[in-house]
Order: C-alpha cells, then sequence, then structure tokens
C-alpha cells in the first residue's frame, strides 16, 4: 500500500457529555484515498468521533483537522452520512427531494438546480438502484433503501471525503453488498471513505485502516497491523476498567471542563 498523506488527525481530543466521557485525549492521523472503519465497543465513542470531525460536536478540549485545515473551511469537500436512528423519517419528502440536498449543499440553498445538477442527482439514485423509486416518500421505504437514498444524497454532494455512520446498520444482504461494491469504486476514484462499523468478522474485508476506540485511542494503522488478540482485547475487553478511571478523574476534577 503507498503512502498516503495524512487527511485528517486528531489532537489530544476529548468530548465530555455533563460529567460523562464519550471520547477522551485521543491522537490520530488517518491517511487519504483508504476505506477506513472506525470500530469499538457500544458507548466507545465512534459516532462522537465522526460528528466531532463534522464540527457538529464541540470539542471539551483538542482539535481536529481535515487536509489540514478547520472544517468549516473544507465543508463543501465532505459528505456526511448520518446514523438512520438519527433521521427523521417521517418528515415529508421524496426520495428524489433527500438526494437533491445533496446539491444544494454544493450549490446554496436558494440556488435553482440546474440540469447539470438533475443528471447528477439521477445518477446517483441509480447508482444505489433507487432511480425508480424517485417519487416515493422517504416514510415508505424499508431500512435498506432509505440508507440507499442517504448513500445517494452524500454521491450528489460529489464530495471526496465520505464519513458514513454505520452505513451497514438493518440493511439486507443484497445492500449491503451494493455498498461495498460502491466503496471499491469510490476508493478507486480517489475518494476517502471512513465508516463508524461494528461487525469485526467483516472488518479486514472491508477496510484498509482501522481506528479502534474504547472512550481513548486504543490503535490506528493499517488493517494487517492493528487487527490482532492483543488490540481487540484491548478495545473489547478493557471498556469498564477504562470508563471507571477516566469517571474517576473527572470526580476528582482533575481534569478541567471547558463550558460555553
Amino acid at each position: 500500500m503507498s503512502k498516503e498523506p495524512t487527511l485528517i488527525e486528531a489532537h489530544n481530543l476529548t468530548v465530555v457529555y455533563g460529567r460523562k466521557p464519550a471520547l477522551w485525549n485521543v491522537d490520530f492521523e488517518i491517511p487519504g484515498k483508504q476505506v477506513i472503519g472506525i470500530m469499538g465497543p457500544n458507548g466507545s465513542g465512534k459516532s462522537t468521533l465522526l460528528k466531532s470531525i463534522m464540527g457538529v460536536v464541540e470539542p471539551t478540549s483538542g482539535f481536529t483537522k481535515v487536509y489540514d485545515q478547520d472544517i468549516d473551511d473544507v465543508r463543501d469537500r465532505i459528505s456526511y452520512v448520518p446514523q438512520r436512528q438519527d433521521i427523521d423519517w417521517d418528515f415529508p419528502a421524496s426520495v428524489w427531494d433527500v438526494v437533491s440536498m445533496g446539491r444544494f449543499a454544493q450549490r446554496g440553498l436558494f440556488k435553482r438546480l440546474n440540469k447539470e445538477d438533475q443528471d447528477i442527482i439521477a445518477q446517483s439514485l441509480d447508482k444505489v438502484g433507487m432511480l425508480s423509486f424517485s417519487k416515493r416518500q422517504i416514510s415508505q421505504l424499508s431500512g435498506g433503501q432509505q440508507q440507499r437514498v442517504f448513500l445517494a444524497r452524500a454521491l450528489a454532494q460529489q464530495g471526496e471525503l465520505f464519513l458514513m455512520d454505520e452505513p451497514f446498520a438493518g440493511v439486507d444482504i443484497s445492500t449491503e453488498e451494493m455498498i461495498i461494491d460502491l466503496l471499491k469504486e469510490m476508493k478507486e476514484e480517489g475518494k476517502t471513505l471512513v465508516i463508524v462499523h461494528h461487525d469485526l468478522h467483516t472488518a479486514q474485508s472491508y477496510f484498509d485502516w482501522l481506528v479502534l476506540l474504547n472512550t481513548r485511542l486504543v490503535a490506528s494503522g493499517p488493517v494487517s497491523e492493528v487487527f490482532n488478540d492483543k488490540t481487540l482485547s484491548d478495545t473489547y475487553g478493557g471498556k469498564l476498567t477504562t470508563m471507571s478511571k477516566i469517571t474517576q478523574v473527572l470526580e476528582n476534577k482533575e481534569f478541567p471542563i471547558r463550558h460555553k
């Protein structure tokens, strides 16, 4: 694997909700043009890390950079696919409307979409097998179909970096296979894909690089180097010990919590 320059970096990244740590003093650098998995047990900070990179969550301390810049300066280069559970699926919008939002992210909310935009929306839907569902309300779709629509929205943004939070959760086998084929195609086009994932059985075949979290960073590196018994034991076996240590630090007020 050729060495790619750093695309995402985190330094001393800590996120505390109330007095409960979600991420604690996380440091890493991630290369571009890879398929990168973020893995760890439930409550280990995976989604919080993605939201911190996107600027949705403000760190308690530390920072992240993308393309060596602040997120607000490169947001147009990034596509984000949230967890399905974070979406209001009862919102009255058609499949076409949802995917169109990816173009508004590029053009601006009040710009009229032109033929090029319409073509990109249609191509994005076609890539995920949902073009024939364009007029369907999103609330009428299955879980797998809904996930395909949000992938199409991300494709329509035509970003360079894709952040995906559990894209395989609750989808059928055909949708999962479609997503994997799409990820491979996007990587070949020079895209970078960062994916929150939970299935250890597929990690080695899906990803080039892994970030293993247990509130703290356990490991970050090529799958061939970090996917082993020790790192997996540290990631999935020491959750309670790690949490109790960090909670004790907070209770002893050894860490300054920054309030807005």
